[in-house]
């Protein structure tokens, strides 16, 4: 859990206000020397890396102008052979070669020389490598540059093809008495020798800094590290923001941040005899550490001057406080009840004395609201004690923070052990886990009711209940607890129940009734349709039963509808619906027949169960009956056409002499 700054410091700051006063006067003082300290330091820091940064681009144009003297003087010594070559009348291989075995400045100067004809093919070398038999230099760039341009070139950083060393090489033409390119001397620098350039080294800026020199195209021609020479500036990593601007033409300082991730000032400057890059790389820690330790010794000052202002705050803040810490004694004495509230400084006319007479009525008050409170809990207690309902409280660990005295008379359950129980703990798992799922529902901010049972064996022992959860939700917006209302609807659910039957059952018969044939009919199609399973349904009536309500009477009619509903459910399966539509009529649904067969049978079987006599107080009556039957398949067929055409089947059987079956098939 994150921890606020308030909190932080009410964790840290001493307990007496005194203390506390005197380490903010400490702290203020500290932050304020610290901050001006800091932004004077921040502000010269910026100064100092401006001036620092055109001190490196000015050095480094210094480096550069020595960088091209010093080919410049590579150069002059090439030219200065040519001369000497072209006055010598030097013509044959021998010749050429005695000339350069006596240059000794080569040695100095170069790591191998040549001289090349015109052609391309190589005459004469001097080398610490035996020279490569016919070598020709011609399509080679340096080479074919020098011929057209008839100067002196640098070329582009090269694995030598003899040594394989990383070198460049410096070109003279030597021209004839006709002005012709007759040779070109050709003498290569190894870039691996350690500052072929001279006195580079000695220009880097600081300890940690160091410069370098790249081609156009990133290729490193000089490094302090020597094996990085010849590759590319990205070899090492992604090119940094300063160096990828060099190489797009920018020259001069900036700072950024090296491939390695250290701060650093930058500069670059192009050398004009090559239009290679020189740069160097300042880290900034070299560059500003005198004020970095200046910074330290500054805070340091600061840190002993807000210690010495937080002593001298300390001092005035006692002497100021002690009217407060004497209402601080009189309060601690009020509150462990060995003075009263008129000890206090009431009579003062500053502002201790405001909040001495502000205490006085806050006490007052508080003690009015108390009794205010005591005599609306005892009254609510006595209230929720008293109601017909369980009233309850959980929290966020499902535990009940309340409970009034109905849970203990209804549940069975201590009122006082129950409290800060949990609900598993209180009325076992099998309960908790009948709530769990509509408590979290509830925690989750919803507005839960549901319905349990409790009580022994069948259906008389059962006492219903209904629950209904309320989230308490807290100014925050979280649900910060439930309140749990239980109504116990035993007696409604009876009625209820009592209600349904009667509203689905016939009151004569005791079978179901025309409006539960109904719903009964829709829903077994509509099944018949999914399964693809045969369903029929059964139209009967009593054969001459007008007779034998008008000869024997309507009572002796009753007895023998109740007396022929029982056969008919005697007859059938016990998931087959039975029921009366009016007076004589019957109807029977019979799902997941297997065909017509089948349906005759259960035909022939009521035929047979109603021909037996029926017993009645006048004695033995015969009654037969007379079926018509249905069979649906699929289709579109409605329930009031099935019984239209079970109805049909019905006048069929009457037609065939009565007391009999006939059969007819839905259309699909």
């Amino acid at each position: 859990m994150r921890m606020t700054l308030r909190q932080w410091l009410r964790r840290r700051l001493p307990a007496s206000l005194k203390a506390r006063m005197s380490v903010v006067v400490f702290l203020l003082v500290l932050g304020a020397v610290a901050s001006l300290a800091l932004a004077t330091l921040a502000v010269a820091e910026r100064g100092m890396r401006d001036v620092t940064g055109r001190q490196q681009y000015v050095s480094l144009a210094s480096a550069a102008v020595f960088i091209d003297e010093e080919l410049d003087a590579k150069r002059n010594v090439l030219r200065a052979m040519a001369d000497s070559l072209a006055a010598s009348g030097t013509h044959d291989e021998a010749s050429l070669q005695r000339f350069l075995a006596a240059q000794t400045v080569l040695g100095k100067e170069f790591y191998s020389a040549g001289v090349v004809g015109a052609d391309g093919r190589l005459l004469a070398s001097v080398s610490p490598f035996k020279p490569q038999a016919g070598l020709n230099v011609r399509g080679r760039p340096y080479f074919e540059q020098t011929l057209k341009t008839r100067r002196s070139v640098i070329s582009a950083p090269l694995n030598g093809s003899i040594s394989g060393m990383p070198i460049v090489v410096v070109t003279q033409p030597v021209f004839d008495a006709h002005g012709g390119v007759r040779y070109v001397l050709a003498a290569s620098v190894n870039l691996r020798q350690p500052d072929f350039l001279g006195r580079l080294g000695a220009l880097k800026p600081g300890p940690g800094g160091y410069l370098y020199i790249m081609t156009s195209a990133g290729v490193i021609v000089e490094h302090p590290d020597k094996s990085r020479i010849m590759q590319h500036i990205e070899a090492h990593g992604p090119l940094s923001v300063p160096t990828r601007r060099a190489m797009q033409g920018f020259e001069g300082w900036l700072t950024g941040t090296t491939t390695h991730g250290v701060d650093a000032l930058f500069a670059y400057h192009r050398i004009a005899s090559t239009g290679w890059i020189l740069a160097s790389v300042y880290p900034i820690n070299d560059a500003f550490a005198p004020l970095h330790a200046i910074r330290s010794k500054i805070l340091l000052a600061a840190v002993l001057l807000a210690a010495l202002a937080g002593l001298a705050g300390w001092r005035v803040v006692l002497r100021l406080l002690q009217p407060l810490e004497r209402l601080r004694r009189q309060v601690h004495q009020i509150r462990r009840q060995r003075l009263g509230i008129e000890a206090l400084q009431i009579e003062r006319r500053d502002e201790i004395g405001d909040l001495s007479r502000d205490f006085y009525s806050l006490v007052a008050e508080r003690e009015i609201a108390e009794a205010q409170t005591r005599d609306s809990e005892r009254r609510l207690k006595l209230l929720t004690d008293h109601v017909p309902v369980v009233i309850v409280y959980i929290d966020r660990e499902h535990r009940y923070q309340f409970i009034n005295a109905t849970f203990e008379k209804w549940f069975g359950r201590s009122q006082q052990e129950s409290l800060m129980q949990s609900i598993r703990e209180v009325l076992g798992e099998e309960a908790y886990q009948l709530r769990e799922e509509y408590l979290r529902r509830a925690f989750s901010g919803e507005e839960v009711e549901y319905e349990f049972t409790i009580g022994g064996e069948g259906d008389a022992g059962l006492r219903a209940f209904q629950t209904s959860y309320v989230p308490d939700v807290g100014e925050s917006g979280a649900v910060e607890g439930v309140y749990g209302l239980i109504h116990e609807i035993t007696k409604t659910k009876a009625v209820h129940t009592a209600l349904q039957f009667a509203a689905a059952t016939d009151t004569l018969t005791g079978i179901a009734n025309r409006r539960r044939f109904d719903e009964q009919l829709a829903q077994s199609m509509q099944r018949t349709r999914a399964a693809r399973a045969p369903m029929a349904l059964a139209y009967l009536d009593i054969d001459r039963f007008k007779a034998i309500n008008d000869s024997l009477g309507h009572k002796a009619g009753d007895e023998v509808l109740k007396e022929f509903a029982a056969r008919l459910v005697r007859s059938v399966r016990a998931s087959d619906l039975v029921a009366r539509l009016a007076g004589d009529e019957f109807v029977i649904i019979l799902e997941g027949v297997n065909g017509a067969a089948e349906v005759r049978h259960v035909g022939a079987k009521i035929i047979d169960a109603i021909r037996q006599p029926f017993e009645l107080a006048g004695g033995p009556l015969p009654v037969t009956t007379s079926i018509g039957i249905a069979i649906f398949r699929e289709g579109a067929l409605t329930p009031t056409q099935l019984l239209d055409l079970a109805d049909q089947a019905l006048y069929a059987a009457k037609g065939q002499g009565r007391d009999g079956v006939a059969l007819l098939e839905a259309a699909p």
